[in-house]
């Protein structure tokens, strides 16, 4: 305990850096399309950090449609890693339908709105610090789609 406290009154600590990278576009389906939306984690102490679980809620077309929380991982000092949260971007329920997204690539609106927002929960020496992870924009859709 007395560890724990000496170290954390010496270490300046602060919580994980999240920044948003970009998107790939994953599996494309009769049913949906996959949008992996990749992050890079900063760990910016010089020690260990455990991160417990991230969570957070996605938006696409102002449309909820997903809400997780993922399980943790340690971070080393200093280490950066990057994590994906993977949408499966469902037709029916971003569009009304599949005939919708095919009149939409018809007419040359491929640009989709996405909103990602969370939290990153992490700790060391028992302090527990909280995080934001967030990102939003547009992402384009593929020029076909599976039938």
């Amino acid at each position: 305990m007395f560890l724990a406290l000496f170290l954390t009154g010496c270490v300046n600590f602060e919580g994980p850096k999240a920044v948003y990278r970009d998107y790939n576009i994953g599996r494309v389906t009769s049913a949906g399309i996959e949008v992996n939306f990749n992050f890079d984690v900063t760990n910016p102490n010089p020690v260990d950090l455990t991160i417990n679980q991230y969570s957070y809620k996605v938006q696409i077309n102002n449309k909820p449609l997903l809400d997780e929380t993922r399980p943790g991982f340690t971070m080393t000092a200093n280490q950066k890693k990057p994590i994906t949260i993977p949408v499966m971007v469902g037709y029916d329920a971003v569009f009304g339908s599949l005939l919708s997204v095919v009149q939409r690539l018809a007419s040359g609106n491929k640009d989709v709105d996405y909103q990602i927002d969370g939290t990153i929960s992490a700790g060391a020496f028992g302090v527990a610090v909280s995080s934001p992870l967030s990102a939003s924009g547009k992402f384009r859709l593929p020029d076909t789609i599976k039938l």
